[in-house]
């Protein structure tokens, strides 16, 4: 199966009213269960990186310290776009 990226936030309110709105419609969650795999990205979780998994981003230059800035970096430097 494909696999579908969410990148969401736990503070952004189009993400919960995605979630509330477009994921629980019986026909869109049937199509998301059976046609992929879905993977939630949290853009804004400031769970810090362990020291040997920090880096500077070659996409933006930036230190990349927390899961939140991992995730981002990775929609940035992947998909060239980094808005939820």
């Amino acid at each position: 199966k494909p696999v579908l990226i969410d990148f969401t936030g736990w503070n952004c309110v189009n993400c919960r009213k995605m979630e509330a709105n477009v994921w629980t419609d019986p026909k869109v969650a049937a199509l998301l269960r059976e046609g992929f795999v879905m993977v939630e990205l949290f853009v804004d979780d400031r769970t810090e990186l362990a020291p040997q998994e920090q880096y500077v981003s070659e996409y933006s230059g930036k230190k990349i310290n927390t899961i939140g800035k991992k995730n981002s970096d990775f929609q940035a430097s992947v998909f060239n776009s980094n808005s939820q």
